[in-house]
């Protein structure tokens, strides 16, 4: 244990304080009973049994470790070792006096129950005002017992940490774990207790905690973290997969109930929080058309324009399960306060999407309908193609036509330099988006993602299904690394672009990224997933490396050699620019590609694919 000198000071003003107190009781213990006699007390008697409590006292509260509890905390356990140690105290006092005092001839016996009764309540009452003047609150004061649960370490501030148990209390069932120990992260009361448990240590000292305690128990304990503050949760997230400690954290939506760490919490660096209020502006009054709006970007799109308060949101999606769960998922969440209008359109109909634009009258679009598995684009990449680009060009050439407000694209880092399918896909659609805004009738923007946590799709729900049966965890590189980001950070950047593109002039399309720091490589994010599930690596679950899929390649990049990166007055996002391809020879490339794919003919295909993209170099089913 490191020296502490602000916590060594404190505990030496509680030992001295409970001593002092203990000695004054006896003091006046023994002069009420001889004023009650109306004699004085011989033999400065008084004054030796003040000088005895106070030594038996310390003795005993260092023996016991009654210093040790945090009186703003106070509880239950914390006034029992009060009262055990008062009962040990007070005795041992008595034995002083008896082998140094004259056998205690001038101790009055009554004095001994006199001042163990005013000790222990003086030293209760002192503690339990402190615990009322600094929180306020005596509800949590009882503590249930949690010794028949699993064992678990509760990890968070000192104030964090009371919190939770205070509340915990008050629940029937108490805390749902035994609790081994605290782990608080300040270091602040390192060697103290909090309501009765021990604080053992802080983050610096976890691993070898945890260690020692896996040498004794030879079973793994749970962590729980009970802190909020995001830097400290990523950090003790790398020390428990680096020990391979089982990790739950509270989930603030259910009141004191635990969960484990998600995917999401995952990712390395701070979720990036976007600035919304100007997106509400944009939105309020409006009527909003999301396509793809049952997918996984797409509903949590969805989501997130509900709250702006629009006059009118439009599902549109080619899915009829997907449209049904986003509009029964945003009923359920929200009451159905805003008119929810349900599309089960395809957007390559160009016919019933026209109906729907001269109906519906949308004044802002977010285009998200898409096909995204890179590996089903290579064995279907005519279908790929179709959906992709003719979508895209079908809801281009509606916005254009029908002159609302903004449109933005989704797209993707697999746009940049396409090896796959569904990269050229983007890429097009990109070029598509960036031609149509030089006629400058409309705002127009794309929006480049990384990887999505948790999308349809993604590695890591597979990574928990397979996890979940035992494994193995099958990972195609040990190299390969991803940028990723969580679904709510991909919704947001798509408004915030929105509303950014919106100030911009008419005749300027821009893409944009969000910072998301480093690619991440998936061995490690599979190796910290299988050690949060209180499993080893290699030991418990099988890695297996099952090789590179066609179209896959190891690293992706956000922007190309061509592009250049503008800081805009939102942290956290970037704008990249590149030269502008003209209106004419956009529609007569795309024209020829959009011709092959009607007729499946693959040769014309990638012809009309190389025209287009230079810089495709497929290593999938088009190579």
């Amino acid at each position: 244990m490191k020296f502490n000198f602000p916590n060594t000071l404190k505990i030496f003003g509680i030992i001295a304080y409970d001593s002092f107190l203990g000695g004054i009781c006896a003091y006046l213990a023994v002069s009420w009973r001889y004023d009650f006699l109306n004699i004085p007390a011989p033999n400065h008697s008084a004054t030796h049994a003040a000088f005895a409590t106070i030594i038996a006292v310390v003795i005993i509260w260092i023996l016991l470790g009654v210093y040790r509890a945090v009186w703003r905390f106070t509880a239950v356990p914390d006034i029992r070792k009060l009262l055990i140690g008062s009962f040990l105290a007070i005795p041992l006092a008595v034995i002083f006096l008896f082998y140094f005092d004259d056998r205690a001839h001038d101790y009055p016996r009554i004095a001994a129950i006199i001042t163990l009764g005013l000790f222990f309540v003086l030293l209760s009452v002192s503690r339990l005002l402190v615990m009322v003047t600094k929180t306020g609150d005596i509800n949590g004061f009882l503590q249930a017992s949690s010794r028949n649960n699993a064992d678990a370490f509760l990890i968070g501030s000192a104030k964090s940490l009371q919190d939770y148990i205070r509340d915990n209390v008050r629940d029937k069932n108490g805390i749902q774990y035994n609790v081994l120990g605290l782990i608080e992260l300040e270091d602040d009361y390192q060697g103290r207790s909090i309501r009765g448990f021990s604080v053992i240590g802080d983050l610096n000292r976890l691993d070898k905690i945890y260690a020692r305690y896996k040498k004794d128990k030879n079973h793994y304990p749970a962590l729980v973290c009970i802190e909020s503050n995001q830097p400290q949760k990523r950090r003790l997230l790398k020390i428990a997969s680096e020990i391979g400690a089982p990790l739950l954290q509270l989930n603030r939506n259910k009141g004191t109930a635990l969960s484990p760490f998600e995917v999401s919490d995952l990712i390395g660096r701070p979720v990036q929080d976007l600035d919304i209020d100007l997106v509400r502006r944009q939105i309020k009054g409006r009527r909003v058309l999301i396509t793809g709006a049952g997918g996984s970007i797409g509903s949590e799109i969805s989501r997130q324009i509900y709250r702006l308060n629009p006059s009118e949101i439009i599902l549109l999606d080619n899915s009829e399960y997907n449209l049904y769960q986003i509009n029964r998922s945003l009923i359920n969440e929200f009451s159905g306060k805003i008119k929810c209008n349900l599309q089960l359109i395809d957007v390559c109909d160009e016919v019933t999407m026209e109906i729907a634009f001269e109906r519906l009258k949308p004044d802002i679009v977010f285009h998200a309908a898409a096909f995204k598995h890179v590996p089903m684009g290579e064995s279907n990449p005519i279908e790929m193609l179709k959906n992709n680009v003719i979508g895209t060009k079908n809801v281009v050439k509606l916005a254009l036509k029908h002159k609302i407000k903004s449109l933005t694209f989704i797209s993707t880092d697999k746009a940049v330099d396409p090896c796959n399918i569904m990269g050229a896909s983007k890429r097009i659609g990109e070029m598509i988006i960036r031609a149509a805004a030089t006629e400058g009738k409309i705002s127009i923007s794309a929006v480049r993602f990384g990887n999505v946590l948790d999308s349809a799709g993604s590695v890591l729900p597979l990574f928990e299904e397979q996890i979940a049966m035992g494994g193995p965890v099958t990972v195609t590189h040990s190299d390969v690394e991803r940028y990723f980001m969580t679904a709510e950070e991909a919704s947001r950047l798509v408004l915030q672009a929105t509303a950014l593109n919106e100030n911009q002039t008419r005749k300027d399309a821009s893409i944009y990224i969000l910072e998301m720091g480093n690619p991440v490589k998936i061995s490690h994010l599979a190796r910290q997933l299988i050690r949060l599930r209180g499993l080893v690596p290699d030991r418990d679950i099988e890695i297996k490396y099952t090789g590179l899929r066609p179209g896959e390649k190891i690293t992706e990049t956000l922007m190309n050699h061509d592009e250049s990166l503008e800081s805009t007055y939102i942290n956290g996002i970037k704008r990249l620019t590149e030269e502008m391809y003209t209106p004419v020879d956009m529609r007569d490339s795309v024209r020829q590609l959009i011709k092959a794919l009607n007729e499946h003919d693959e040769i014309k295909v990638k012809s009309a694919l190389f025209d287009l993209l230079p810089e495709f170099i497929p290593n999938g089913s088009l190579s």
